[in-house]
Protein backbone atom coordinates (compact mmCIF):
# COMPACT_ATOMS: atom_id res chain seq x y z
CA UNK A 1 0.00 0.00 0.00
CA UNK A 2 1.44 3.81 -0.84
CA UNK A 3 0.40 6.25 1.99
CA UNK A 4 0.89 10.05 2.08
CA UNK A 5 2.41 11.59 5.30
CA UNK A 6 3.18 15.38 6.43
CA UNK A 7 5.24 16.56 8.97
CA UNK A 8 7.77 14.17 8.62
CA UNK A 9 10.11 16.01 10.86
CA UNK A 10 7.78 16.60 13.62
CA UNK A 11 7.50 14.94 17.16
CA UNK A 12 4.47 13.20 15.74
CA UNK A 13 5.10 12.87 11.87
CA UNK A 14 8.31 11.33 12.37
CA UNK A 15 7.16 8.80 14.40
CA UNK A 16 4.34 7.83 11.98
CA UNK A 17 7.06 7.67 9.28
CA UNK A 18 9.51 5.48 11.18
CA UNK A 19 6.22 3.48 11.77
CA UNK A 20 5.41 3.27 8.10
CA UNK A 21 8.45 2.07 7.05
CA UNK A 22 8.49 -1.21 9.53
CA UNK A 23 4.94 -1.95 8.86
CA UNK A 24 4.96 -4.77 6.04
CA UNK A 25 1.62 -3.74 4.63
CA UNK A 26 3.27 -0.63 3.56
CA UNK A 27 5.34 -0.16 0.60
CA UNK A 28 5.46 3.30 -0.57
CA UNK A 29 5.60 6.47 1.19
CA UNK A 30 5.46 9.90 0.00
CA UNK A 31 6.17 12.45 2.47
CA UNK A 32 5.86 16.16 2.23
CA UNK A 33 8.24 18.27 4.31
CA UNK A 34 9.52 21.86 4.64
CA UNK A 35 12.96 20.59 4.82
CA UNK A 36 15.33 17.32 4.31
CA UNK A 37 14.89 14.58 6.65
CA UNK A 38 18.29 13.67 8.45
CA UNK A 39 20.51 11.52 6.47
CA UNK A 40 20.46 9.30 9.03
CA UNK A 41 16.69 8.47 9.65
CA UNK A 42 16.42 4.48 8.99
CA UNK A 43 14.75 3.61 5.38
CA UNK A 44 16.14 0.02 5.02
CA UNK A 45 13.66 -0.93 2.15
CA UNK A 46 14.08 2.31 0.30
CA UNK A 47 9.92 2.87 0.74
CA UNK A 48 10.60 6.44 1.10
CA UNK A 49 10.28 9.66 -0.78
CA UNK A 50 10.17 12.87 0.43
CA UNK A 51 9.22 15.92 -1.35
CA UNK A 52 10.49 19.54 -0.21
CA UNK A 53 7.57 21.47 -0.07
CA UNK A 54 6.90 25.11 0.99
CA UNK A 55 3.27 26.10 -0.08
CA UNK A 56 0.80 22.83 0.91
CA UNK A 57 -1.82 24.64 -0.53
CA UNK A 58 -0.97 24.09 -4.36
CA UNK A 59 0.26 21.00 -5.85
CA UNK A 60 1.79 20.57 -9.76
CA UNK A 61 1.29 17.80 -11.82
CA UNK A 62 4.51 16.72 -11.15
CA UNK A 63 3.46 16.34 -7.49
CA UNK A 64 0.72 14.35 -8.23
CA UNK A 65 2.11 12.34 -10.52
CA UNK A 66 4.74 10.95 -7.50
CA UNK A 67 1.44 10.40 -5.54
CA UNK A 68 -0.18 8.35 -8.24
CA UNK A 69 -1.41 5.23 -6.78
CA UNK A 70 -1.57 6.18 -2.96
CA UNK A 71 -4.76 5.25 -1.07
CA UNK A 72 -4.43 6.80 1.86
CA UNK A 73 -2.86 10.41 3.89
CA UNK A 74 -1.86 10.88 7.42
CA UNK A 75 -1.86 14.88 7.78
CA UNK A 76 0.22 16.05 10.56
CA UNK A 77 1.09 19.36 9.68
CA UNK A 78 2.59 21.07 12.88
CA UNK A 79 1.74 25.26 13.56
CA UNK A 80 4.78 27.03 14.72
CA UNK A 81 2.77 29.96 15.86
CA UNK A 82 -1.08 31.75 15.75
CA UNK A 83 -0.19 33.67 13.16
CA UNK A 84 0.17 31.32 10.69
CA UNK A 85 -2.08 28.60 12.04
CA UNK A 86 -5.09 29.10 9.89
CA UNK A 87 -2.83 28.71 6.79
CA UNK A 88 -1.36 25.78 7.88
CA UNK A 89 -4.64 23.66 10.00
CA UNK A 90 -7.32 25.18 8.37
CA UNK A 91 -6.40 26.05 4.10
CA UNK A 92 -3.63 23.76 3.34
CA UNK A 93 -5.48 20.36 4.90
CA UNK A 94 -8.49 21.40 2.87
CA UNK A 95 -6.69 22.25 -0.21
CA UNK A 96 -4.52 18.92 0.17
CA UNK A 97 -7.41 16.73 0.54
CA UNK A 98 -9.36 18.37 -2.19
CA UNK A 99 -5.77 18.12 -4.77
CA UNK A 100 -5.62 14.83 -3.70
CA UNK A 101 -9.16 13.55 -4.32
CA UNK A 102 -9.26 15.11 -7.54
CA UNK A 103 -6.55 13.51 -8.98
CA UNK A 104 -8.04 10.21 -8.03
CA UNK A 105 -4.70 9.18 -6.27
CA UNK A 106 -6.21 6.22 -5.38
CA UNK A 107 -8.10 4.81 -8.83
CA UNK A 108 -11.10 5.42 -10.65
CA UNK A 109 -13.86 4.57 -8.77
CA UNK A 110 -12.19 4.02 -5.07
CA UNK A 111 -12.25 6.22 -2.15
CA UNK A 112 -9.41 8.12 -0.59
CA UNK A 113 -8.54 7.56 3.02
CA UNK A 114 -7.62 11.09 4.80
CA UNK A 115 -6.70 10.94 8.07
CA UNK A 116 -6.24 14.45 10.38
CA UNK A 117 -4.51 15.02 13.43
CA UNK A 118 -6.54 17.00 14.90
CA UNK A 119 -6.12 17.78 19.21
CA UNK A 120 -8.63 17.53 22.05
CA UNK A 121 -11.16 20.08 23.41
CA UNK A 122 -11.62 20.84 19.30
CA UNK A 123 -14.22 23.64 19.17
CA UNK A 124 -17.16 23.52 16.40
CA UNK A 125 -19.13 26.67 17.27
CA UNK A 126 -17.14 29.63 16.52
CA UNK A 127 -19.14 32.06 18.31
CA UNK A 128 -18.97 30.17 21.40
CA UNK A 129 -16.91 31.88 24.51
CA UNK A 130 -14.13 29.54 25.56
CA UNK A 131 -12.18 30.29 28.35
CA UNK A 132 -8.39 28.67 27.19
CA UNK A 133 -6.96 27.65 24.20
CA UNK A 134 -9.81 30.13 21.96
CA UNK A 135 -8.67 30.51 18.30
CA UNK A 136 -6.83 27.61 18.33
CA UNK A 137 -9.54 25.26 19.77
CA UNK A 138 -11.89 26.93 16.80
CA UNK A 139 -9.59 26.54 13.91
CA UNK A 140 -9.17 23.22 14.50
CA UNK A 141 -12.41 22.66 15.02
CA UNK A 142 -13.68 25.20 11.81
CA UNK A 143 -11.15 22.14 9.65
CA UNK A 144 -12.99 18.91 10.96
CA UNK A 145 -16.27 20.77 10.20
CA UNK A 146 -15.01 21.43 6.20
CA UNK A 147 -13.77 17.68 5.94
CA UNK A 148 -16.75 16.47 6.86
CA UNK A 149 -18.65 18.61 4.54
CA UNK A 150 -15.83 17.87 2.21
CA UNK A 151 -16.47 13.71 2.43
CA UNK A 152 -20.59 14.85 2.47
CA UNK A 153 -20.08 16.45 -1.09
CA UNK A 154 -17.42 13.62 -1.97
CA UNK A 155 -18.49 10.60 -0.41
CA UNK A 156 -18.07 8.20 -3.59
CA UNK A 157 -14.47 9.31 -3.45
CA UNK A 158 -13.35 10.51 0.14
CA UNK A 159 -13.39 8.63 3.50
CA UNK A 160 -12.27 11.12 6.68
CA UNK A 161 -10.95 10.43 10.15
CA UNK A 162 -10.04 12.87 12.66
CA UNK A 163 -7.54 11.89 15.41
CA UNK A 164 -7.85 14.08 18.72
CA UNK A 165 -5.37 12.99 20.90
CA UNK A 166 -4.22 14.90 24.21
CA UNK A 167 -0.93 15.39 25.57
CA UNK A 168 1.32 13.26 23.61
CA UNK A 169 4.45 11.57 25.93
CA UNK A 170 7.90 10.58 23.73
CA UNK A 171 8.92 7.11 22.92
CA UNK A 172 10.99 6.76 26.06
CA UNK A 173 9.13 8.70 28.71
CA UNK A 174 9.21 7.42 32.17
CA UNK A 175 5.74 8.65 32.43
CA UNK A 176 3.48 5.39 33.84
CA UNK A 177 1.46 3.99 31.40
CA UNK A 178 -1.10 3.32 33.92
CA UNK A 179 -1.50 6.65 34.72
CA UNK A 180 -1.89 8.07 31.43
CA UNK A 181 -5.84 7.44 31.20
CA UNK A 182 -6.16 9.97 34.39
CA UNK A 183 -4.42 12.98 32.49
CA UNK A 184 -5.31 12.71 29.09
CA UNK A 185 -2.09 11.30 27.89
CA UNK A 186 -0.93 9.36 25.03
CA UNK A 187 2.79 7.97 23.89
CA UNK A 188 3.81 8.58 20.81
CA UNK A 189 4.58 5.31 19.19
CA UNK A 190 0.80 4.30 20.41
CA UNK A 191 -0.42 7.23 18.42
CA UNK A 192 1.42 6.61 15.27
CA UNK A 193 1.13 2.79 15.55
CA UNK A 194 -3.31 3.99 15.38
CA UNK A 195 -3.03 6.25 13.14
CA UNK A 196 -1.44 4.13 10.46
CA UNK A 197 -3.57 1.43 11.50
CA UNK A 198 -6.56 3.98 10.33
CA UNK A 199 -4.85 4.95 7.14
CA UNK A 200 -4.37 1.33 5.96
CA UNK A 201 -7.65 -0.16 7.47
CA UNK A 202 -10.25 2.48 7.90
CA UNK A 203 -12.01 2.76 11.44
CA UNK A 204 -16.28 2.07 12.20
CA UNK A 205 -15.47 5.63 14.28
CA UNK A 206 -15.08 8.44 11.85
CA UNK A 207 -13.46 10.99 14.97
CA UNK A 208 -11.09 9.01 17.59
CA UNK A 209 -10.66 10.41 21.01
CA UNK A 210 -7.26 10.02 22.79
CA UNK A 211 -8.85 6.88 24.73
CA UNK A 212 -9.44 5.00 21.78
CA UNK A 213 -6.28 6.11 20.46
CA UNK A 214 -4.24 5.35 23.29
CA UNK A 215 -5.68 1.62 24.16
CA UNK A 216 -5.91 0.46 19.92
CA UNK A 217 -2.47 1.93 19.75
CA UNK A 218 -1.02 -0.01 22.75
CA UNK A 219 -2.81 -3.18 21.33
CA UNK A 220 -1.61 -2.91 18.43
CA UNK A 221 1.68 -2.65 19.48
CA UNK A 222 1.72 -5.38 21.77
CA UNK A 223 0.38 -7.60 18.69
CA UNK A 224 2.61 -6.20 16.13
CA UNK A 225 5.86 -7.63 19.34
CA UNK A 226 4.11 -10.83 19.65
CA UNK A 227 4.59 -11.35 15.71
CA UNK A 228 7.86 -10.70 15.58
CA UNK A 229 8.74 -13.13 18.38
Amino acid sequence: MKIILTGPTGHIGSNVLRAAIAHPAITSIVAFSRRQLPTSFPDPRDKLNVIIQSDFTSYSDETLEACAGAEACIWGMGVGNMETSRSVIVDSTLAAAKAFVDAKLAGEGRKFRFVQLSGMFVEKDRKKKLWFLDEARKIRGETEVELMKMQKERSEALVVHVARPGGVTARDSLFPALLEPLARLINVDDLAAKMLDVAINGHSNQTLEVDVLRNEGKRLRKQSLMEKQ
